[in-house]
């Protein structure tokens, strides 16, 4: 019922609004306009000086910038070797923290498990079976350990 008074209401308000146009006499207008003939036309030609081609969102700028953060295909590369050995600190640093915190931390597991894909991914093998028994030792039960049973 609001939705009816609301536009009833619109509808009456805006009629003068609309009479207005009704008022204006196109033809006096047209009448009483001053022409004014055009006498000399003049060609301006402007050049843009620096022009970069651009193929939008789809561009080979674009992708590059993209592409570094994609690596799920087989034709990609992964992450590089030095990307792999930060990432791997980090991780060791965090599990060396939570097993000083406490030897049986939950995370425990989860951390251990993405060190060794770390050192599988840099053919670290060794070290990465060394863990994987450690981890198999320490949570048999996780659904970390099942990758490696």
């Amino acid at each position: 019922m609001k939705n009816i008074l609301f536009i009833t209401t619109l509808v009456f308000l805006s009629r003068p609004i609309f009479a207005q146009d009704e008022e204006l006499d196109l033809d006096a207008m047209w009448d009483n306009t001053v022409w004014n003939e055009i006498e000399d036309v003049a060609d301006a030609g402007y050049e843009v000086e620096k022009v970069t081609a651009v193929a939008g969102v789809r561009g080979a700028e674009a992708e590059d910038e993209a592409l570094h953060h994609l690596y799920y295909r087989q034709s990609m590369k992964g992450p590089s070797k030095v990307e792999l050995n930060k990432a791997l600190g980090k991780l060791l640093n965090t599990l060396s923290s939570l097993k000083e915190k406490n030897p049986e931390h939950a995370k425990i597991p989860e951390v251990t498990h993405y060190v060794i894909q770390i050192y599988k991914k840099l053919e670290q093998g060794t070290k990465a079976k060394k863990l994987e028994k450690e981890l198999l030792a320490v949570a048999p039960e996780s659904k970390w350990a099942k990758f490696y049973k």
